[in-house]
């Protein structure tokens, strides 16, 4: 999901932007599929945390790798 709607390239859609409920809800959901015992508040707590521990300019993938590792997965 890209932050800003008007540039949809593939270097936005490494973010996750944490500002855009959808987008934040969207990333919540993805990590409960991987980690499906996680509640959604868990997730969204991880990944809140692994945000403020890698960056979120550190893209997607490596946020959603540490929130992984928070939830014990």
């Amino acid at each position: 999901m890209a932050d800003d709607k008007k540039k949809a390239g593939p270097a936005d859609r490494n973010l996750i932007s944490f500002r855009q409920k959808y987008e934040f809800d969207y990333a919540a959901r993805q990590l409960q599929k991987q980690v499906p015992e996680a509640t959604r508040q868990q997730a969204r707590d991880a990944l809140t945390r692994a945000a403020r521990q890698e960056s979120p300019s550190e893209g997607r993938e490596r946020i959603m790798r540490a929130a992984r590792k928070l939830l014990g997965h």
